[in-house]
């Protein structure tokens, strides 16, 4: 399994080490887990890449899985009407 542990504060700043996890997760052809239990802030250019991570694992018939997203991970996607989109409607958020 491959597992990506979001950071505190996904934004401009971390979106390209970002990328490169969810492209090295891709690459590993494995289910996918996302930690989202320690984010505090996201802007929707992370989002943006965790939902192209989602699709293209979709694609290659990958399960993404999300393990405890934060409030404010809910919250943003929430916001940007992504919940269902990102996987995180089954989740809750104690997954």
């Amino acid at each position: 399994m491959a597992i990506i542990e979001c950071q505190p504060e996904l934004d401009i700043a971390t979106a390209s080490t970002l990328h490169r996890q969810l492209l090295l997760a891709l690459q590993s052809q494995a289910p996918v887990e996302i930690d989202g239990q320690a984010v505090r802030r996201v802007h929707a250019a992370a989002l943006q890449l965790l939902l192209g991570l989602v699709v293209e694992a979709h694609l290659r018939k990958l399960l993404v899985r999300w393990r405890n997203p934060s409030p404010a991970l809910m919250e943003a996607a929430q916001l940007l009407g992504l919940t269902d989109s990102l996987g995180l409607a089954e989740t809750g958020n104690d997954a």
